[in-house]
């Protein structure tokens, strides 16, 4: 129940939730994780890492395979990100993040072959259709890019798909392509949604080129005033 709060833009009522659990299951290593993932959500970023390290900690195979520590990357801590990645070839999911680490670190080569390999693995994951995306991005094939990004938003809008944060990963790959109007479009989507991670997508460098877009300052407020609401209510 409290992931299927966080994934829809209700992660106030997912936070209550988790925390019960705990008090009754306080070495529940999946409980940690959730916590931990709610208060991503939210950009309580450090306390983030406290509840997914905490979670590794009790169990060291927790989601290991279904979910990444994103947060090492929302504080710019890539390299901590990449060596919290399990050592594995052969999970499309965890090749994506892969090369999404890379790419942040300016290793455009080594992100591109790992978002070309989790593609190849399965192209069916949205995630992997967006990396695919942001390789293409790189290699200028800007068309190409735009019309898989087209062939998902598609697809999210006739499944009724809801989850901001793989939202606000669209405007990152719509960002790289130059496509600054489909960007705004998705990075306003995530937020509204749900996805309102401030400290993170107020500095986050893969955005810097639609900052000087009208609508960007009002998105950025709107994140920032659910985020010190979340801290308040919360911490």
């Amino acid at each position: 129940m409290a992931n299927m709060f966080t994934d829809t833009g209700q992660v106030e009522k997912a936070v209550p939730l988790l925390r019960q659990a705990l008090k009754s299951n306080p070495n529940h290593a999946e409980v940690h994780w959730e916590l931990g993932y709610a208060y991503r959500f939210a950009g309580m970023l450090q306390e983030s890492v406290s509840e997914c390290e905490r979670a590794r900690q009790i169990d060291p195979g927790v989601k290991l395979n279904s979910s990444a520590l994103n947060t090492y990357l929302y504080l710019g801590e890539y390299d901590r990100f990449l060596e919290s990645l399990p050592h594995t070839d052969d999970v499309g999911l965890i090749a994506f993040y892969r090369g999404l680490g890379e790419y942040y670190k300016g290793n455009t080569r080594a992100a591109q072959a790992d978002f070309d390999h989790s593609f190849a693995m399965d192209s069916s994951l949205l995630q992997t259709i967006i990396g695919k995306a942001i390789s293409l991005g790189i290699q200028d094939d800007n068309s190409a890019a735009a019309a898989m990004l087209q062939g998902l938003e598609a697809k999210i809008n006739d499944r009724g798909m809801v989850d901001p944060e793989a939202m606000y990963k669209i405007a990152q790959a719509y960002t790289k392509i130059g496509n600054k109007k489909s960007a705004i479009l998705w990075f306003r989507r995530s937020i509204e949604d749900g996805f309102f991670s401030y400290p993170y997508i107020a500095t986050d460098p893969l955005l810097i080129p639609i900052r000087n877009e009208s609508e960007y300052p009002l998105l950025i407020e709107i994140a920032r005033r659910r985020h010190d609401r979340f801290n308040a209510l919360f911490f």
